[in-house]
């Protein structure tokens, strides 16, 4: 729930084996200053306070729950908003402390009531000591002028320390609790039997919608991430997530919660609904508390699934972008940070509440510096115990929680330095020096007041992980994968045209036919050919009976003439008879048929050029593929180097190929159809515009390639055939460990950069434009 408050329980209950049975123990969880367990209390603190007479404060509301099984009573302190969890023992003894008793008479009566459950000395000064520290109780020495200046000085070091943090800024607004009052008739038919109906027929048939047409939403949401729709995607997310915040609220109020608060918190200067919801921790059912922290889901993912059905309803484009934002936005985003329980928000208070462990990130954090006193200061204390047990599920959080928060910080620190770039710097730096700085320096102060830490072992842990980071920057290599589609095709092949026109009588090959020179591929026919053919033979005839003639008529002279008339006739026959022969196609070598254009053609009339068919020789057999931008560097850099290459339909074999050439210029065109998504293969293509179409292809692909060629090692080839598509893969050391880190983390940044200067430019020329438009529209007079 982003921006929403539910802070924990200030106490947890810990289930401790003592001596003479199992008792409830309780331990201060929030402030890191009282964090204490009963190992490291020193015994004589106990006994300083068996004196005192605290008394509890009158203001404090009480409430019974049933938590994992066992009774327990939950202090809640309205002023601060703040709930504590107590067991039986520990509320009995808190109970008697009237400002009569003192604490070791309550101690007494307490073991009276509670038995074998009676709580020890050292826990009891533990307990009564972090009552005073909370501000549960307090002493007439607590409410001594120097107590008091104390105290407000703690008080005023936190809310400084909040208020610096540049990175998240709240800022209380008012009151929601009038106005989630005059809609109360709204929340109980939201979160009722009948609303959960709707809302699962809707959502039901809203995915319904996106299943069935899940290519069109994912073809007409391809510049969801434009620059003319960032300005939307923001407003449709501060829309969501007020939606998001009321539908908490009004969880809240529907079960009887109040919500004191509302207001903005500011994450890098962006701002955030936030409503307080605190109050949920009164309620004794832990699914009443489980449907308030899913509340704001559960209302966007109802707002996307409407939208859903709008999307799918509408053939309007705009409608169509604006569903689109909503649903994405209402659905990954959404699960993205709100359900991720590593993150306090509501996939935390879910989780906590579903495995009934509702300070685990506090236990995680207590895990983590006993880890580090333990194993890396070397300090002699014991693991903590919790009272719900669960050791392996805390140790598992801790530690994915600790990597998660290194990896926002360090987001959230390049996102700062992104956004408002040298100011963004010294932001980063500030933000990490609090997040980072302030848990080293209460380690050095832990270490200044504890002289039993081991400064050899931390001399050489320290140098181990500063000599393994070197490491990993200047020897470890990093090997990088570069992948490009091939088809099995041959290099130079051999294109076979038509001569003539004519029509295609047959069609005597087809694709993978092996021939040889002189079979006959193709037969057309041309009757104007033959015609002329058969003319000219005529003509000569009645030429040669001319010269006859003219011999017997002794007409030298004419007979000289009908003979170069005839050789005329006989070399323009022998031209017909040549086109004629033509018309069958035949192999001008041996070889394979590797493409075969006419095949479904025959009847149709051919023209004089046109290509019948693609041969190629088994000598010539190379691999054909097409690279893309980001990995061209890469093949070029390793021509003459071997690759793996797979072809769908060998199973799972490899064979090896070698880089034999890189061509220099990249290009839209599809060579090779096998290629193209349109044919099954892995490229995005687009249709051709209708004047820049051609007889090889009618599609092109959407972002130029580099061609490459691959050639067969060793007898590769004979395991595969022409036109059979797959993936070459280069494996090649592109540097160590930590130099490719900090590149791509400075590409990141350089891209990052990119895309705000590009939206801001739009954003400027779409001002400049309303402007003139208005100027326009309003003339001066």
């Amino acid at each position: 729930m982003i921006g929403t408050e539910k802070n924990e329980p200030d106490i947890a209950l810990r289930l401790t084996k003592l001596s003479d049975g199992v008792s409830f123990q309780s331990i201060p969880m929030n402030d890191p200053a009282n964090q204490i367990t009963p190992h490291d209390v020193e015994t004589h603190v106990a006994f300083e306070v068996m004196g005192m007479m605290p008394k509890v404060r009158d203001d404090l509301l009480i409430s019974v729950q049933t938590y994992a099984g066992e009774t327990c009573y939950v202090i809640e302190d309205a002023i601060s908003s703040k709930f504590f969890r107590l067991g039986l023992a520990e509320y009995t003894l808190v109970s008697l402390l009237d400002g009569k008793t003192t604490i070791a008479e309550a101690m007494g009566r307490t073991a009276s009531i509670t038995a074998a459950d009676a709580l020890s000395e050292r826990e009891t000064g533990t307990l009564c000591k972090w009552l005073l520290d909370s501000g549960l109780a307090t002493t007439s020495q607590s409410r001594g002028a120097a107590r008091l200046s104390e105290s407000m000085g703690k008080a005023a070091k936190r809310k400084l320390a909040e208020k610096a943090n540049p990175i998240m800024q709240k800022v209380p607004l008012f009151n929601p609790m009038p106005f989630l009052k005059s809609i109360d008739w709204i929340s109980r038919s939201v979160f009722s039997i009948f609303g959960a109906i709707i809302w699962m027929s809707v959502v039901a048939y809203g995915g319904y919608q996106m299943t069935a047409n899940w290519d069109d939403f994912t073809g007409s949401s391809a510049n969801l991430l434009s620059n003319d729709n960032w300005l939307w995607l923001i407003v449709t997310f501060g829309g969501l997530k007020i939606i998001h915040e009321l539908s908490h609220a009004m969880a809240c109020r529907r079960f009887g919660g109040n919500v004191r608060e509302a207001g903005v918190v500011f994450i890098i200067f962006a701002p955030m609904p936030y409503v307080d919801v605190t109050s949920s921790w009164r309620m004794d059912s832990k699914w009443k508390r489980i449907l308030i922290s899913a509340a704001g889901m559960y209302a966007e993912v109802f707002v996307a699934a409407i939208a859903a059905i709008v999307w799918a309803s509408t053939f309007d484009p705009l409608v169509q972008q604006h569903c689109a934002n909503i649903i994405v936005t209402a659905t990954f985003v959404t699960l993205m940070f709100n359900a991720n329980p590593l993150m306090r928000f509501d996939g935390y208070y879910i989780l906590t509440d579903t495995i009934e462990m509702p300070n685990l990130a506090p236990h995680g954090r207590q895990w983590m510096s006993y880890f580090m006193r333990r194993y890396f200061m070397g300090l002699k204390v014991s693991c903590p115990q919790w009272p719900e047990g669960k050791h392996c599920a805390v140790v598992s959080y801790a530690i994915l929680a600790f990597l998660w928060r290194i990896l926002i910080t360090i987001s959230i620190a390049l996102s700062a330095e992104v956004l408002f770039h040298g100011a963004g710097v010294v932001l980063a730096v500030f933000s990490i020096a609090m997040w980072i700085g302030i848990p080293a320096y209460k380690s050095i102060n832990t270490l200044r007041v504890n002289s039993q830490a081991s400064y050899p072992r931390m001399a050489t842990i320290t140098a181990t992980i500063a000599l393994t980071l070197f490491t990993l920057w200047a020897f470890v290599p990093w090997y990088s994968r570069a992948s490009v589609p091939v088809v099995i095709d041959y290099h130079p092949t051999q294109e076979i045209r038509c001569g003539v026109s004519g029509f295609l009588v047959q069609c005597h090959v087809k694709v993978g036919d092996r021939v040889e020179k002189g079979d006959v591929l193709a037969t057309l026919t041309n009757r104007e050919l033959e015609l002329e053919s058969a003319n000219l033979v005529l003509e000569i005839e009645q030429s040669r009976q001319r010269e006859r003639d003219y011999r017997f008529e002794d007409a030298m002279g004419a007979v000289q003439v009908e003979q170069k008339t005839q050789a005329s006739l006989q070399s323009r026959l022998k031209q017909t008879t040549k086109r004629i022969q033509s018309l069958t196609v035949s192999a001008p070598t041996n070889g394979i048929i590797a493409a075969n254009e006419i095949e479904s053609r025959q009847g149709t009339v051919l023209t004089a050029g046109d290509r019948l068919m693609v041969m190629g020789a088994d000598d010539r057999e190379m691999i054909y593929g097409l690279v893309d931008q980001s990995d061209i560097d890469a093949f070029r850099n390793r021509v003459g180097e071997n690759v793996q290459v797979h072809v769908w339909g060998n199973g799972l074999a490899y064979f090896t190929g070698q880089i034999k050439r890189v061509l220099p210029r990249a290009s839209n065109d599809l060579s090779h159809q096998a290629l193209g998504a349109h044919a099954g293969g892995p490229l995005t293509v687009r249709a051709k515009e209708q004047g820049n179409q051609n007889e090889q292809s009618q599609v092109e692909l959407i972002e130029p390639r580099f061609p490459i060629h691959i050639q067969f090692a060793g007898c590769s080839a004979e395991r595969v055939l022409p036109g059979q598509a797959g993936y070459a893969r280069l494996n090649y050391r592109s540097g160590t460990v930590g130099k490719v880190l900090i590149q791509s983390v400075s590409d990141w940044i350089k891209r990052k950069r990119e895309e705000l200067l590009q939206l801001t430019q739009v954003a400027q020329a779409e001002y400049k434009q309303t402007n003139l438009s208005n100027s326009s529209d309003h003339p001066a007079s």
